[in-house]
């Protein structure tokens, strides 16, 4: 069983005005972090951020996010649902509840933070609201002596062809300093999995959030997933495969060593290379709602084209104008067959129409 996977974009444009924005920020968008003494430069808890939004009508230079056409202003955490609220490390205020302020050291033991403000404008002249996300990310970079990293590597290489290979595997090493700690030191893998949620049922652990399966050894797929050496199997490896390593040292009790860090290591299927274009037949615009067009999945293997009687398996999943899997869409989320009918309500400003074939 071989599987591919392609995408198609196809978006609406409509007479209607068109928005832009930004988000401000009172602090720089990089903290440095000194794991000899904990310390934050600068410290969220003392000087706190501030992130402002601004939003304009292309054309004019008026700022309307205090206005009255801007109906909702909330803020997120990167792709998180929950909207924040003024509690904990976070507070609101302005006129819309639309300055957002970080109180606390929200990123240790984190790579970085994305946050995603989503405003709500509706438009005076024909009265329909307009959804408009802003974002803004910030890094958290580690220096000092004490310097901490997770390093993942494939000694065996990242490639699978054909059947010359049964395993790779991939290493991790946690370095302190100028040499890798060994002691007490802990870990765990997830594979990338767009399907997985917050459900602990689809995969989903808290130290590597949504679009992470957490692993266990698995006969013939994955062995020593709870060790810093992975061994991988080609049957668990489909065109390619994105493996994340969490390492926490629990050394100590202090948080300079009680964190989490992160790596990846990617793996490629070279043994059944098979490629699916998309066509469409109405193109890739629809203009003012208006518009159809049929998606056809079509595979090629050595620059051949297989499977044109549609045996093999076909699933559709919707991205909406947000990148989001539209799960409303067809049966649970998706939509079987070679060919695709795609109308106006399938495309709200934006949608991208992901298929995967099971050969």
């Amino acid at each position: 069983m071989s599987k591919a996977q392609g995408q198609f974009t196809i978006i609406d444009y409509n007479d209607a005005l068109t928005l832009t924005g930004y988000i401000g920020s009172n602090l720089a968008k990089t903290q440095m972090f000194n794991p000899d003494n904990n310390t934050y430069s600068p410290d969220w808890t003392s000087s706190n951020l501030v992130l402002t939004p601004s939003l304009y009508v292309i054309g004019t230079t008026t700022d309307k996010i205090t206005s009255n056409e801007v109906t909702s202003v909330k803020w997120y955490i990167g792709s998180s649902s929950t909207a924040i609220t003024s509690s904990g490390s976070y507070s609101l205020s302005g006129t819309k509840s639309h300055i957002l302020t970080v109180k606390g050291n929200v990123m240790a033991g984190l790579p970085g933070i994305d946050y995603r403000c989503v405003i709500t404008y509706k438009d005076p002249s024909t009265g329909l609201s307009i959804t408009h996300p802003l974002t803004i990310s910030f890094s958290r970079v580690v220096n000092g002596g004490g310097i901490v990293d997770l390093l993942v590597t494939t000694p065996k290489g990242n490639v699978f062809k054909n059947s010359e290979i049964a395993t790779l595997t991939a290493a991790a090493e946690l370095w302190r300093g100028s040499s890798v700690d060994t002691t007490n030191v802990t870990y765990k893998w997830a594979l990338m999995d767009p399907s997985v949620t917050g459900s602990s049922s689809t995969g989903y652990d808290s130290d590597f959030g949504t679009g992470w399966k957490k692993l266990s050894d698995t006969t013939g797929k994955y062995t020593g997933t709870a060790t810093s050496t992975i061994t991988i199997y080609a049957a668990a490896v489909e065109s390619y495969a994105v493996f994340k390593c969490m390492a926490k040292d629990t050394d100590s009790t202090s948080s300079t060593y009680n964190s989490k860090f992160y790596d990846v290591a990617t793996f490629i299927d070279n043994s059944d290379p098979i490629q699916i274009i998309i066509t469409s037949t109405g193109g890739d615009v629809f203009k003012n709602g208006q518009g159809s067009t049929t998606l056809t999945a079509v595979c090629y293997q050595a620059g051949m084209e297989i499977d044109s009687a549609g045996i093999g398996t076909y699933t559709w999943t919707k991205y909406d104008k947000d990148g989001s899997i539209d799960t409303s869409w067809g049966t649970n989320g998706s939509k079987m067959g070679k060919t695709l009918s795609v109308g106006t309500a399938d495309v709200d400003t934006k949608a991208t129409f992901m298929v995967v074939a099971e050969l």
